[in-house]
């Protein structure tokens, strides 16, 4: 594997557990053996929960103090050396950063502020960004020089904004953009990668408080997705399963387009039913179909077959402690890293 391996995290919603995944991602390159040294980079522009979160993980050598420092671009930010594996930084403006900026960020970081600091270079072997960016807009609209393998893209795919799965052209434009700027045609396919998760239930409640206590009570599944995450499990873990990346194209003809006829066709035929519960169904059965009729490891389609109400509390049971160490923090999110796990274990095993 050619590093750094850079993650960026994206979705068209908020909410959809961009900083989760950020934060397990991350939580898997300090787990390895040995550890790669991970630089995590939060752009949020509504919350800098991952810098917040991971800055109390205790990793036993060393530590450091949040300081400020400058980059030509995206203006003054900031950057925490918390370890010899871990290294944090966060941009000081609450406000969408442009790619160019975002791009600075991932390749000038470490260096600009250990020229600035004068500190050692951090060289990560992965850089993890949280980026709350709706990926149809993010373009590179010029040509920059970057020593860097192409970007890996998580993109959330969310359900309860249906109008996303209609902007093929848009999001075909930026993926073009970026098998230009990588010169890699197989960019969609390998770089690209499709993540589907479930809605959450009951979402109308009267606050954010008793949201969060009824969430601690139960974990919500829907019909259908222990086999999705049967099936997904024993492709995942096959070894003799070849490893395939579908085409942005063939996942929105395979996937997307069922799923918006048979949600049309519902909410017109029989409002009624148009509920949350046969949303999810309907989510997890054209996963579940596209799985079965491929059977093949989907190295770009990453399916976690329930959704976790336990995530936000445990993002911000991180946030609220002084420290907290690797071990405790997998245990916290418990199936949801071993989701992760199991996709980055295959799919970087592909990359060797």
């Amino acid at each position: 594997m050619k590093r750094p391996l850079t993650a960026i995290v994206t979705s068209n919603k908020g909410g959809s557990g961009k900083t989760p995944i950020s934060l397990n991602l991350a939580v898997w390159g300090l787990s390895q053996k040995p550890p790669l040294k991970v630089l995590v980079i939060d752009i949020n522009h509504t919350n800098q929960d991952l810098f917040q979160a991971m800055q109390h993980l205790t990793l036993g050598n060393g530590g450091g103090f949040e300081t400020a420092f400058v980059l030509e671009k995206t203006g003054t930010a900031y950057y925490l050396p918390l370890s010899e594996e871990l290294h944090l930084v966060r941009s000081r403006a609450f406000q969408p950063l442009t790619p160019a900026q975002t791009v600075e960020m991932i390749t000038e970081s470490t260096t600009q502020f250990a020229s600035q600091k004068g500190h050692g270079v951090f060289n990560p072997d992965m850089i993890v960004l949280d980026g709350n960016y709706c990926f149809p807009s993010y373009r590179i609209k010029q040509k920059m020089a970057v020593d860097y393998p192409p970007f890996v893209f998580f993109n959330i795919w969310s359900i309860t904004s249906p109008h996303e799965l209609r902007m093929p052209k848009d999001y075909r434009a930026t993926i073009m953009n970026y098998k230009d700027w990588f010169e890699a045609e197989s960019w969609d396919s390998t770089n690209f990668i499709h993540v589907f998760t479930v809605l959450e239930k009951e979402r109308r409640l009267a606050s954010e408080m008793s949201r969060i206590i009824k969430f601690q009570r139960a974990i919500y599944s829907v019909p259908g997705s222990d086999d999705l995450a049967d099936l997904y499990r024993r492709i995942a873990e096959d070894k003799t399963s070849k490893a395939k990346g579908f085409p942005f194209d063939q996942v929105q003809r395979e996937i997307f387009s069922p799923i918006l006829s048979e949600l049309d066709s519902l909410s017109v035929e029989d409002p009624s039913s148009y509920s949350e519960d046969m949303i999810n169904a309907r989510w997890v059965e054209r996963i579940n179909i596209f799985l079965t009729n491929h059977r093949v490891f989907p190295k770009n389609v990453f399916p976690l077959p329930h959704y976790y109400p336990f995530l936000r509390k445990a993002v911000v049971d991180m946030i609220l402690r002084d420290r907290i160490e690797l071990p405790k923090v997998k245990e916290m999110f418990g199936d949801f890293y071993r989701w992760i796990k199991i996709f980055m274990d295959r799919y970087v095993s592909e990359l060797e």
